[in-house]
């Protein structure tokens, strides 16, 4: 046997496949339904939420969408109606095992990370699962406790790659009329407090804003750290830090319009008909919860639990094209500050970023815009914002790509001409994108230095049937003869062994080289992959249609910024694209980095806290990939071979229709559900641990203040001044073990010498690391890009 993924064979009209959450906008961002509904009059609950959605119809126009909007407590009524299908769900939890087997990490997860996530048997977890589907007491009431209770087996595992969202929980979503949460520090160092948002914009121009509102102190009467820290347990982050930071507004994101759910103000688990605030001066607010309803789920025949099932949990059903245009964001809504520059060569038109100064670029979709600061002290300062690493124009991905590299080329080599020797790069909230992308940042910024990195798939029967496939076809030449667009695709695409290096950048010599098996863990894999940028035939993800800085025809330009000289920002939502960035910027550049924010503590915090993996097949690829499969072995090896095929794995996966039913569905193609299916690994690492269970500390920590609350400049300035200048960081944080300023004997500060310990032995950590075919944290995968 030979060979390795048939990527999306045939399909050479096949475009990116991106997954997009159907999150609502914000409640304050949509009109709600005037009509007021009394729950008195109605029998079933279900009953009075379709009136209320009925009501927003009413009220709503071709310009304009209005919410359906509920008392918690009634939709999650509703919701605990629905009767469960015990028989179709044991068929799902069967149908989960076999779409997990290409989850690379489950054999590490059965032992967990010390302080950050609880030990996990996928596996034996579902086991479970089943035996309480099939019990007639101490079972599931009904569907809805049962889906809630295989998403949290997801999110369980702190691996925002591995993902599932149901059909029912999409349909009504939870909220809070108190709105966002802060989380302020007096001056950046001090342990922060949280506030609601709502009382800091009534504050915010008086003297001293914080003196005049008080921070919270309970909620539900648990402290609100306490409180908050257990809330984010339901966000897939395998950090602490980074899962607190998902609680409350990320201005990053906001600057790119990338609007999500998070389970503190919209799309969190129901939470009781209101919440309880006391603060600390002494003052107590009820609020009662709310659940709002998307007016593009039709409710017309509901009127109970059972009519609820038979509207929205049997498969698919198209939603309005007005959904994509339910909101867009308005120049008003974009700021200017005198500490920037006027822009060079921004593309006109182009939307700025939000409530952001003026920029000297922003790239089409928003994904990296720069600036420059011109305050006294900070004028050889330039900042690259970089909300997400998956940059499109005109919707179109290839065009982002090539839009990028041209926009950093410039920016770069203009703040050198304009004697700017410092950069600040904001990572705020970046979840990742197209991995290519964050390769060429990095060769752009280090033009001398090949990226390691360094990956590896789990080896199982449809993986090893499906690479199988991939070899033989791609060794096959006489199949150019009878389907030349299946041949071309698969001989030229990354995922071909031919096409990749192996760990010392080499060809493979054969495919039993690459395919091994190998064990680690107690588990099979593929030996060590990298990419290769010089082939443009399949040796990377985005090969002929995108080549990165310094290899083929790309220019090798002068290297802008010196690696002391660069400093990140980071807040532990980076992940994904973003963590492979980030581990070439550490350990192969030494860049040092900032965390902002997390639980109010003196003491280290872990810039990266999402999926540290390098790609995310999504259920819906690995579904085409199976029945692509399927299509070499009837076209290649005939009828005889196919039907051996679909007794395997490969046809269990085919025949997986309850879990394709059930997923929550975005279109017609594309259902929520997905795996991390490359594992990463640091250079010269002996012990092949994948860096998702590697902890890896920030170089320094501050807290968000009032200002930089409203102001990222006010940030940036403080990040710039930590690093370069006399400002501190927070007690505690500086000195981590595993530091790279710490691993690599340099002091976070030279003016300073503020390293705080010396360095310590640390196993593992030398130099780098690289990735496979990523998307989005949200999250996202580009599958194929082909013509």
């Amino acid at each position: 046997m030979r060979g390795l993924s048939l990527l999306l064979a045939a399909a050479s009209t096949a475009s990116a496949q991106v997954f997009v959450p159907r999150f609502i906008t914000v409640p304050e961002d949509l009109a709600m339904a005037p009509t007021s509904i009394k729950r008195e009059s109605f029998e079933e609950p279900c009953a009075e939420v379709s009136a209320s959605w009925a009501a927003s119809q009413a009220a709503s126009t071709s310009e304009s969408s209005v919410l359906a909007k509920v008392p918690a407590k009634v939709a999650y009524e509703c919701l605990q109606s629905v009767p469960l299908d015990r028989e179709g769900n044991l068929q799902q939890v069967a149908e989960f095992k076999h779409f997990l087997q290409f989850q690379s990490t489950t054999s590490w997860l059965k032992n967990g990370i010390e302080g950050q996530i609880e030990p996990l048997d996928v596996y034996g977890r579902l086991d479970e699962i089943a035996e309480k589907l099939k019990s007639n007491e101490g079972g599931f009431q009904g569907e809805y406790e049962y889906q809630l209770e295989v998403e949290t087996l997801f999110v369980s595992a702190q691996d925002f790659h591995l993902r599932w969202s149901s059909d029912i929980s999409e349909v009504i979503r939870f909220t809070r009329k108190a709105g966002w949460l802060a989380s302020l520090s007096t001056d950046g160092i001090a342990l922060p407090q949280v506030y609601l948002a709502s009382d800091l914009d009534g504050a915010r121009n008086s003297t001293d804003p914080l003196s005049k509102i008080s921070p919270i102190k309970t909620i539900n009467g648990v402290d609100v750290v306490k409180y908050l820290e257990d809330l984010s347990n339901q966000t897939s982050y395998h950090d602490a830090d980074a899962r607190y930071n998902r609680l409350f507004i990320n201005r990053n994101r906001q600057s790119a319009n990338l609007i999500e759910p998070a389970p503190w103000f919209q799309g969190g688990r129901y939470d009781g008909a209101s919440t309880d605030f006391v603060f600390d001066n002494g003052t107590k607010v009820t609020q009662e919860n709310e659940a709002v309803i998307p007016p593009f789920f039709d409710f017309t025949n509901v009127t109970d639990g059972q009519s609820f099932f038979d509207a929205f949990c049997t498969g698919y059903f198209r939603l309005p094209e007005e959904e994509a245009t339910m909101s867009s964001p308005t120049q008003s809504q974009n700021n200017t500050s005198p500490t920037t520059t006027t822009p060079s060569a921004t593309p006109s038109p182009v939307l700025l970023p939000v409530n952001y100064p003026y920029p000297v670029f922003v790239q089409s979709s928003r994904a990296f815009h720069g600036y420059y600061l011109n305050d006294t002290g900070y004028t050889d300062v330039a900042v690259l914002a970089i909300p997400g690493f998956q940059p499109k124009k005109d919707g179109d991905l290839m065009e982002g790509a090539r839009e990028t590299q041209q926009l950093l080329r410039t920016f770069f080599k203009q703040a050198t001409e304009e004697k700017k020797t410092k950069l600040v790069i904001d990572l705020r909230g970046n979840g990742g994108g197209t991995i290519d992308v964050g390769f060429e940042t990095f060769k752009q910024l280090f033009p001398t230095i090949e990226p390691y990195g360094a990956s590896r798939y789990r080896i199982h029967d449809a993986f090893t049937i499906h690479s199988a496939g991939i070899a033989d076809l791609a060794a096959n030449e006489s199949v150019k003869y009878t389907d030349m667009a299946i041949y071309e695709t698969v001989k030229t695409d990354e995922m071909n062994w031919a096409n990749i290096l192996n760990v010392d950048h080499k060809p493979f010599k054969s495919f039993q080289e690459y395919y091994g098996p190998y064990t680690i863990n107690n588990d099979n894999f593929t030996a060590i992959r990298r990419y290769n940028f010089s082939n443009d035939e399949g040796g990377h993800t985005t090969s002929g249609y995108f080549n990165l800085t310094g290899y083929l025809d790309q220019p090798t330009p002068s290297q802008p910024f010196k690696a002391e000289d660069i400093v990140i920002i980071q807040d532990g939502g980076c992940g994904s694209t973003c963590a492979v960035f980030s581990e070439l910027m550490r350990e192969q550049a030494k860049v040092h980095t900032v965390f902002v924010g997390g639980r109010p503590q003196n003491a280290p915090a872990q810039g990266i806290g999402g999926a540290k993996g390098s790609q995310v097949f999504p259920f819906d690829s690995i579904f085409y990939l199976m029945n692509q499969t399927m299509v070499a072995a009837l076209e290649v090896y005939g009828e005889a071979v196919a039907k051996e095929v679909n007794r395997t794995a490969v046809g269990a996966i085919l025949a997986s229709t309850q879990l394709q039913k059930r997923s929550a569905h975005y279109t017609d193609e594309v259902r929520h559900g997905g795996v991390n299916s490359l594992n990463s690994f640091r250079q010269n690492d002996s012990t092949d641990t994948p860096l998702e269970f590697i902890y890896e500390a920030a170089d320094c920590r501050v807290f968000d203040t009032l200002e930089s609350y409203y102001s990222p400049v006010a940030l940036w300035k403080r990040v710039a001044d930590v690093k370069w200048g006399n400002g501190k960081c927070v007690e505690g944080s500086m000195g981590q073990k595993t530091a790279i300023s710490v691993v690599d004997g340099k002091p976070f500060n030279s003016k300073q010498g503020n390293m705080t310990t010396a360095p310590e032995e640390y196993t593992g950590g030398a130099a780098g690391l690289r990735w496979s075919g990523m998307v989005t944290v949200a999250a996202v995968v580009v599958v194929a890009l082909m013509v």
